[in-house]
């Protein structure tokens, strides 16, 4: 059973998917998440980008620290095997629109665009409330 504060964000969601259309949502959603990034993290992440040699070796210094930062080739991916938002990921599956995790495409331009100082296109592959085993999103610096 959703608590609370869960159902009003189920509510939101819905709420924004019915009355706005796909592109402000989107917005909306990633917004929370850019404020949902630690600042410090971010920093620490500059640092990085800042002490490499070039992209690639910026992802590998990267990588070290944050174990959810996966290279593949010439793709750059994030990857959770479980859902870390403690806002949503006790609410069971099936209740939440996937819309929802535009917020973590937020959390990770905030990372990568605060780290590189330039855009990021980040594409949500997977997600954990859409039923999948884990969530996927592919970083395009």
């Amino acid at each position: 059973m959703p608590t609370r504060t869960q159902k009003w964000i189920i509510n939101l969601v819905d709420g924004l998917e019915k009355n706005v259309d796909n592109q402000v949502t989107t917005k909306v959603l990633e917004n929370c998440g850019r404020n949902c990034q630690s600042q410090s993290f971010v920093r620490k992440a500059k640092k990085i980008y800042e002490k490499s040699e070039d992209t690639k070796d910026f992802l590998k210094n990267l990588s070290r620290v944050y174990k959810n930062l996966h290279v593949e080739g010439d793709k750059v991916y994030i990857i959770y095997p479980k859902c870390y938002c403690t806002q949503v990921n006790k609410i069971p599956k099936g209740t939440l629109s996937t819309t929802y995790c535009n917020c973590s495409k937020g959390w990770a331009k905030a990372l990568f665009e605060g780290a590189t100082g330039k855009p990021v296109e980040v594409i949500k592959e997977k997600t954990i409330i859409s039923g999948d085993d884990h969530c996927r999103f592919r970083i395009i610096l």
